[in-house]
C-alpha cells in the first residue's frame, strides 16, 4: 500500500500524535482523552526518597570564604539530571549520553530502553494464555525462557536483535509503543517463530508463538488473545462511542511504518486504541513524551521552591552567609532526593507548602 501523503509530511515530528479512523475527528479526541487520563492517573514521575543515601562530595565554591548574598545558591536540577543520565542511566541501557542532542532527546532515549524495551531484572510471575501454543522443538526453551523470567534473569539475549547484536536499544519498537507487547526469541541467536508477551514489573503475560514476518507486528489476534484472557491488562486502551471499523492487515502495517495509530476491534464489539500508550509521529511512545516533560516540569518546580527559599534553608543548614550554598539532586530509577553535597545533608521537600529543610532521620 503507497504511502499516505499526509502521513508522510507529518512522520518525525514527536509532538505530533496521529490517529487513523474513519469515525473522523472522534477517535483522535478519544485519544487526547485517554492520555490526559493517563498522565493524571499515573502522577508525578518521580518519588520523593526517604531512604536513599546522598555522597558526600567536594565542591571547590562551598568553601571559599568570601562576602555573599543572603541568596547566593549553586543550583541546577536540569544539569543534575544530564549528569545522571551520563554517568549512570544511560550506561545501563548500554548506551551512551549523545551530545549532539539535547537533553530532552538523550532523556528520550533512557525511558525507551530502560525497564521498557529492556525490562529491569526481577523476579516476575509467569501467565499462559489459553491459546498459547508452543512448537514441539522449542518446548526445552520455552521451559528454560519460563525459569530464567520467574528466577528474575537478565532476558537481553532473548529480546529484539536490536538490543545486543545491533547496539540499539533506544531504537523504537512500534508494536511495543503502540500495543505493549513485547517478542522474545526462543534461544539467544535468534529464532522463528517468536514468543509474544506483555512485561510488566511484576507479571509476564504470554500470550502466542507466531512465525516471524511482517504482518506479525500488526497481527490483531495478539490484542484478541490479551482482551480474551487477561482485559484489565489493556483495559487503558478501551475506547467507548467509537464506531466499530475493520481495518485490513496491509493497510494496518503501513499505518504502523508510517508511525500512525488505529483502532482494532474485538470480535464482541470492544474497540481498542493504543493500550501501549501510542505512537508519535516520530515513532516514540506517546508515554515516554509524557515522562519526560513530566521531569523537566518537576525539576524545574523543585528548582523553584529550593530558589524561593534559599533563606530559610541556608538557616535550617546553619549555613554561613560567607559561603556558597550548593543544592543537588541524587537520582536512581524513578525514587529521588535533594541534598547537600558537602556534608550529605538530605533536605525534606514540602509540595503542598513549597517548603524545603533538611530531613529528619528516624
Amino acid at each position: 500500500m503507497s504511502k499516505n501523503p499526509l502521513l508522510k509530511k507529518l512522520k518525525g515530528y514527536s509532538r505530533t500524535f496521529v490517529v487513523y479512523s474513519n469515525a473522523g475527528p472522534y477517535a483522535a479526541a478519544a485519544a487526547m482523552g485517554m492520555a490526559m487520563g493517563r498522565g493524571m492517573e499515573q502522577g508525578p514521575y518521580f518519588h520523593y526518597s526517604t531512604t536513599l543515601i546522598p555522597p558526600i562530595e567536594h565542591d571547590g565554591d562551598a568553601d571559599a570564604d568570601r562576602e555573599l548574598a543572603p541568596g547566593d545558591l549553586k543550583v541546577d536540577f536540569k544539569a543534575d539530571w544530564g549528569k545522571f543520565l551520563c554517568h549512570e542511566g544511560l550506561p545501563v541501557c548500554g548506551l551512551k549520553f549523545d551530545e549532539s542532542r539535547t537533553s530532552e532527546e538523550n532523556t528520550m532515549r533512557y525511558l525507551n530502553a530502560h525497564n521498557r524495551r529492556i525490562p529491569i531484572p526481577k523476579q516476575r510471575t509467569v501467565h499462559e494464555s489459553r491459546e498459547l501454543s508452543v512448537p514441539p522443538e522449542y518446548e526445552q526453551d520455552y521451559l528454560a525462557l519460563k525459569t530464567a523470567i520467574r528466577s528474575g534473569q537478565d532476558l537481553k539475549s532473548h529480546l529484539s536483535r536490536d538490543i545486543l547484536k545491533r547496539k540499539r536499544p533506544d531504537r523504537n519498537d512500534g508494536l511495543l509503543n503502540a500495543w505493549h507487547i513485547q517478542h522474545l526469541h526462543f534461544r539467544p541467536e535468534g529464532t522463528d517463530p517468536i514468543l509474544f508477551c506483555r512485561i510488566t514489573d511484576t507479571e509476564v503475560f504470554v500470550i502466542q508463538a507466531l512465525p516471524h514476518n511482517d504482518d506479525v507486528w500488526v497481527d490483531t489476534r495478539l490484542l484478541q488473545i490479551l482482551h480474551d484472557n487477561w482485559p484489565e491488562e489493556i483495559a487503558v486502551g478501551k475506547i467507548r462511542g467509537i464506531p466499530a471499523e475493520v481495518v485490513p492487515s496491509n493497510k494496518r502495517l503501513s499505518l504502523r511504518n508510517q508511525n500512525a495509530n488505529f483502532t482494532t476491534t474485538m470480535p464482541d464489539g470492544t474497540v481498542y486504541l493504543a493500550p501501549g500508550g501510542g505512537l508519535m509521529a516520530s515513532g516514540e511512545c506517546s508515554e515516554d513524551r509524557a515522562h519526560c516533560d513530566k521531569i523537566f516540569s518537576e525539576l524545574a518546580y523543585w528548582q523553584q521552591i529550593v530558589t524561593g527559599n534559599t533563606t530559610s534553608v541556608r538557616a535550617s543548614l546553619n549555613w554561613p552567609t560567607s559561603k556558597r550554598l550548593s543544592i543537588k539532586v541524587m537520582f536512581k530509577d524513578r525514587e529521588c532526593c535533594l541534598y547537600e553535597p558537602t556534608m550529605g545533608t538530605k533536605l525534606s521537600l514540602d509540595l503542598q507548602t513549597g517548603g524545603a529543610g533538611p530531613m529528619q532521620e528516624d
